[in-house]
């Protein structure tokens, strides 16, 4: 795992806060897979190019505005955990959001395989046996 992994990963939360899914997909495998399933609202998963568009059109149709901001990252065998802070607008008035969460990225090489959401970020680290 390089430092390039940890750059990557930075630069997919700067792709997905511009809403550009185009250069997001394309840093990925064809095959990727994003794990959303954790997730409160729309749980779902992704696939290839066609699943990162369909992901960042739902989020949004789902928020007035959306940010993820990268607290930490941490790196274990082929993955990368990406500790967030995010923070959410909702349409017409709904309330604001604001929480952390961790999403698992995993890695062939430099290049991004798969992501998964998860609502608890300690279960992101015993994912990867950075907790027990």
């Amino acid at each position: 795992m390089s430092q390039e992994n940890v750059d990557a990963v930075r630069s997919a939360y700067e792709y997905l806060n511009r809403g550009d899914a185009e250069s997001l997909a394309e840093m990925c495998a064809d095959d990727f897979r994003m794990d959303m399933t954790e997730r409160v609202f729309n749980p779902d998963i992704y696939k290839g190019s066609d699943g990162v568009r369909r992901f960042l059109e739902g989020v949004r149709d789902a928020w007035e505005s959306y940010h993820w901001s990268v607290e930490e990252t941490l790196v274990a065998g082929d993955g990368v955990v990406a500790m967030l802070h995010c923070q959410a607008q909702g349409h017409k008035g709904s309330p604001r959001v604001d929480w952390h969460v961790a999403w698992l990225w995993r890695f062939e090489g430099e290049t991004p395989v798969s992501v998964r959401f998860y609502r608890d970020p300690d279960s992101a680290l015993e994912a990867v046996r950075l907790r027990e």
